[in-house]
C-alpha cells in the first residue's frame, strides 16, 4: 500500500498471476487424472496436486529445485519458522549429494 491506498500495478500483476497460475493448474488437474477422480468434492485437492505437477515439471523434477520453490512460497508467506525447516532440510539433502 501506497498513501494508504493499494498499489495498482502490483494488484494488477498479482491478479495477472493468479489467473495464469489458476489455468495452469487446472489443465494439469484436467490432464493428469483419471476422469473417476474428477469430482467437485475434491477440486481444490486436485487444483493443489496440478499446480504441485506443474511446479514439479517446471523444476525439471529436481527435488532440490522444488523445494527451493516451496521455501520461497513460505517465506513469502510469513512461515518463517517452516521455511527454516525447508531450508535444513535442503542443507542437509545437499551436503548428501
Amino acid at each position: 500500500m501506497i498513501n494508504g491506498k493499494q498499489n495498482e500495478p502490483h494488484a494488477s500483476r498479482h491478479a495477472d498471476a493468479m489467473v495464469m497460475l489458476n489455468q495452469i493448474a487446472t489443465r494439469e488437474a484436467e490432464e493428469r487424472f483419471l476422469p473417476a477422480y474428477k469430482t467437485a468434492a475434491n477440486f481444490g485437492e486436485r487444483w493443489n496436486r496440478g499446480l504441485g505437477c506443474a511446479i514439479a515439471a517446471h523444476a525439471g523434477w529436481d527435488g532440490i529445485r522444488i523445494m527451493e520453490t516451496f521455501a520461497a512460497a513460505l517465506e513469502d508467506a510469513n512461515f518463517h519458522g517452516e521455511c527454516s525447516q525447508v531450508l535444513d532440510m535442503l542443507a542437509k539433502l545437499k551436503a548428501q549429494s
